[in-house]
This record gives C-alpha cells, sequence and structure tokens, in this order.
C-alpha cells in the first residue's frame, strides 16, 4: 500500500488556501491540488507492506499516546527542491518541525530518514517550466504570506492511490491527540 503520515488541513482555512492557489495558477504552468487533498505531509513512507503498515501503526501509537492537541500557523510558501528548479510550491507550519522531527526518529529504521524535507502543506505541482519567471517572482513575493492558524489535534496514516485524474486519498488510521 502507498502510504504517508499526516495532519489534515482545517476546512475553515480552505477558501483562504483556495484564493492563494488561484494567484500562483495565474504565474506559472502547475497543477494545483485539489481541496479535499490539502494536508500537511510529515512523513512519506512510499509503498509499504502490511508488515511495514503494522509497524508504522504500532510505533505511531505509541508515540502519540503522549502528545496534546497544539496550534500551528499556516505561513510561508516555499518550494521543492529551489528556485533554480521548483517541482512542488508549498506552505508551511513551523510548529509542526517537532512533530514531524518524532516521527522520523521514531521510524528510522525500517523507513530511511529524509533530509531537507519539512513539514508542508503541498499547494501546486509544476507541470512545465513555461512562465517560471513569473513563478519564481510570485514565490518571493509571498514567501512571507500568512493563512491563518489551526488545532492539531489528530494525525492520520493516509492511503494513497493513484488515479489518471489525479491521487485519491483514504484514511486509514487516525490517531487523536488529547
Amino acid at each position: 500500500m502507498r502510504c504517508f503520515l499526516a495532519v489534515d488541513l482545517d476546512e475553515a482555512l480552505k477558501p483562504a488556501v483556495a484564493e492563494l492557489q488561484q494567484r500562483l495558477n495565474e504565474a506559472g504552468d502547475v497543477k494545483l491540488v485539489e481541496p479535499e487533498n490539502l494536508h500537511f505531509t510529515l512523513k512519506f513512507l512510499g509503498e509499504a507492506s502490511g508488515d511495514h503498515v503494522s509497524y508504522v501503526r504500532n510505533v505511531i501509537g505509541c508515540l502519540l499516546k503522549d502528545w496534546r492537541h497544539f496550534e500551528i500557523t499556516i505561513k510561508n510558501i516555499g518550494v521543492f527542491p529551489s528556485t533554480g528548479y521548483i517541482r512542488v510550491v508549498w506552505l508551511g507550519a513551523p510548529e509542526l518541525h517537532r512533530l514531524q522531527h518524532s516521527i522520523e526518529q521514531a521510524l528510522c529504521p525500517p523507513f530511511e530518514k529524509e533530509r531537507g524535507i519539512t513539514p508542508h502543506l503541498t499547494l501546486a505541482r509544476v507541470r512545465s517550466v513555461t512562465g517560471k519567471e513569473d513563478l519564481v517572482r510570485f514565490v518571493k513575493g509571498n514567501k512571507d504570506v500568512e493563512i491563518g492558524g489551526m488545532t492539531v489535534d489528530a494525525v492520520k496514516l493516509k492511503q494513497s492511490v493513484l488515479a489518471p485524474t489525479g491521487p485519491v486519498y483514504t484514511d486509514y488510521h487516525v490517531w487523536n491527540l488529547q
């Protein structure tokens, strides 16, 4: 099963994210993430066997049993891998770093640590270099954007099925934070 760990974006913030996505769409040749798929990726696990999924459920369950819900601020546009070669445009939430780091530590091994990856909400994937200068200008001009705040009260193990129309995400397991 192809899967990842995530925090869903609060429904109340989706209109503000959609407005930012529309402006981003005008700046370059991008494929926007659908509103129902907006989430903060904490750890991409890739193809995981049933044994690995069970392992993840046990380890993350133990890790999160002492975590309490907490507030985050959705802000700052970033890109992967760099402004010289943009493949993904995302929004950050600095308060998620501690949670992501804890998950990375808990799951290594058997899952490899990702270097240089930050908790992020993917806004769009870049399709081509058409309008690259406008896209870079948009990213730099909005690097300090702030969307708003939300409470993180759950972490989800999501299954990802790739379809011709785009990925379909299903909540496979949910850990509610106290």
